[in-house]
């Protein structure tokens, strides 16, 4: 029996011991139980989701490397709210440059409840590089977020072939086809942060860790050119009181698409002031809006029927001024008679009968709309840009064939063609019969420093090197013998003018014209193919036909253009 000091030790030890027991099931149940839960937290106050500053997206330039889109910095601004002293004095600071009333920004600033407080979005220039020098200086209580913005530095120039993204990724132009290149690859994960989750220099060098800019992009478009080719479609366009316009340059041996120019414009750098009803403006309207080609179509009929061996070099006909088939009476513009014709008859007096003879009694409608498909209508050329459409061919085997399609088909009524189409179907003429897909990417600059220059590819051979030659043969003396405000002094182009009606609600407005002229040169071996397109001349009245609007302008553009790109004249290459 214990007693005494003994008794009270060991009920004190008890009681201790008892005392103890919701400790040690505290402890069991935080480094025990509990630890899992604890680690993770823990976890989230050192290692938290982070991301690098996003780099920009990749510039496009020119052919000789001149700026046509690039980008500008940006910063959204905000404000840690309760470091800040003299909120008044701030407010009359920062407003100017925020572009802010003061009081509505005062009360951003003495916002309670919150320790930081967004103020301005996309504040650029020199806005931005004052608020840069008053966060070093003072404000070190701002917050500069660093952004890109795009930066078109030419203004208009070429905006459909740029186009532009918006924020939900849809947009135009090479901006939207190109965009899985050029779109920069950010860098995001979880690892140690500071307090203001910012990561160590040890975090960041750990993995050699980078977001990648996005790939630099060279065009085929030569700045010069198409500053040019714009000025000279705006001259005309005004001179003959159009609507619009188009000039499209390639080079026929390649493919390479020097300039696209189509009125009116828009500022792919502000395409958020655009409303609705103006957005039609983004549309390309050599790639995506189709038109009756008219007359200019008469040199593939042409071509089709020589290469299909149905006539020869020396067909002629009987030109009484009218046709019937399919129950349509076909006539000449100029609904006139012209006895016996040729082929350069044909082409030179632009006749309707003509080539409807052509199609109708010698080719038939199988063999004719083989070629029209040999030659890309009514499908899609694959250009990199976004928006392309395929145009409109009725074949034989369609519901709605009529057997009259036979008949005008062959002089561009009754099928819908993108300019675009167009000039890459006349440019296997003027390319010995070998057509080339067009193009305006020439080069992608990686990151990593690799350059992949876009390999030119062809789209088929719709005619013999033979057929080619000779019906360029015959455009080149339509031009030299019956067009002279087409030719170009010191040089042998050649070409052929459009006059189409334009479809409307019941059949053919009576009065507006599309009109059209394409060409390409200097012969034997042309380095430049034009395609000129002026929408619904309205001034002068008689002004109305593709000889006296779209002629002279591929003249005008003809003339510079061999100058610019130091292609020499006839006389000169004889001499040498």
């Amino acid at each position: 029996m214990l007693r005494g000091p003994e008794a009270r030790l060991r009920l004190v030890s008890g009681l201790l011991m008892l005392a103890l027991l919701p400790v040690l099931g505290r402890l069991v149940l935080l480094q025990i139980i509990e630890r899992p839960q604890w680690d993770a937290e823990v976890e989230t106050l050192v290692q938290r989701s982070y991301a690098l500053p996003v780099p920009p997206s990749g510039v496009i330039t020119d052919r000789n490397d001149a700026l046509l889109v690039g980008n500008q910095p940006i910063y959204d601004v905000g404000a840690e709210v309760a470091l800040i002293s003299d909120k008044l004095a701030a407010a009359r600071e920062l407003a100017p440059l925020l572009g802010r009333d003061v009081q509505d920004l005062l009360e951003d600033l003495e916002i309670e409840g919150y320790r930081w407080w967004p103020l301005a979005w996309g504040v650029g220039g020199e806005a931005a590089v004052q608020l840069e020098t008053l966060k070093a200086e003072r404000y070190y209580w701002l917050t500069l977020e660093p952004k890109w913005r795009r930066y078109y530095p030419e203004g208009t120039l070429a905006c459909h072939a740029l186009g532009f993204v918006n924020a939900q990724g849809y947009g135009f132009g090479v901006e939207a086809a190109q965009q899985r290149f050029l779109r920069p690859q950010p860098f995001e994960r979880t690892g140690v942060v500071d307090v203001v989750s910012n990561p160590f220099p040890e975090e960041l060098a750990q993995g050699g860790l980078r977001a990648y800019p996005g790939t630099d992009l060279k065009l085929t478009i030569d700045r010069t050119i198409q500053a040019f080719v714009e000025g000279e479609l705006a001259r005309a366009i005004a001179e003959y009181g159009a609507y619009g316009g188009n000039i499209l340059v390639i080079d026929p041996r390649t493919g390479a698409i020097l300039a696209m120019a189509s009125s009116p414009t828009y500022e792919p750098g502000n395409y958020g002031q655009y409303s609705e009803a103006q957005r039609h403006l983004f549309v390309d309207p050599i790639i995506s809006v189709p038109y009756e080609p008219g007359s200019v179509f008469k040199v593939i009929t042409v071509a089709a029927a020589l290469d299909s061996g149905t006539v020869g070099r020396d067909w002629s006909y009987y030109d009484n001024g009218a046709v019937e088939y399919g129950g349509v009476v076909i006539r000449n513009s100029d609904r006139q008679a012209h006895g016996y014709q040729n082929l350069q008859g044909v082409i030179d007096r632009s006749l309707n009968v003509g080539v409807a003879t052509l199609s109708t009694r010698h080719m038939g409608a199988d063999l004719f709309f083989k070629y029209v498909r040999d030659f890309g209508f009514g499908r899609k050329t694959g250009i990199d840009l976004t928006g392309e459409v395929a145009g409109l061919v009725r074949l034989p085997t369609d519901w709605d064939w009529t057997d009259s399609s036979l008949a005008t088909v062959p002089f561009g009524q009754g099928i819908a063609v993108t300019p675009l189409q167009m000039a890459t179907a006349v440019s296997a003429l003027a390319n010995h019969g070998t057509m080339m897909a067009p193009y305006v990417v020439a080069e992608r600059h990686y990151p990593d420093g690799r350059v992949v220059t876009t390999p030119v590819r062809t789209l088929g051979q719709p005619i013999s090197r033979a057929t080619a030659d000779h019906v360029a043969e015959l455009m080149g003396n339509y031009v030299a013998n019956r067009l002279e405000n087409a030719q170009v002094p010191g040089y042998r182009v050649a070409g052929k003018t459009g006059t189409a009606q334009i479809p409307v609600s019941g059949g053919y407005d009576p009065v507006n014209v599309m009109t059209s002229f394409v060409g390409f040169g200097p012969l034997p071996d042309p380095e430049l193919l034009i395609l000129v397109n002026i929408d619904r001349p309205q001034n002068p009245v008689h002004l109305r036909w593709g000889t006296q609007t779209a002629a002279p302008l591929f003249q005008r553009v003809a003339s510079r253009l061999f100058v610019l790109l130091g292609i020499p004249p006839m006389e000169l290459v004889a001499s040498e």
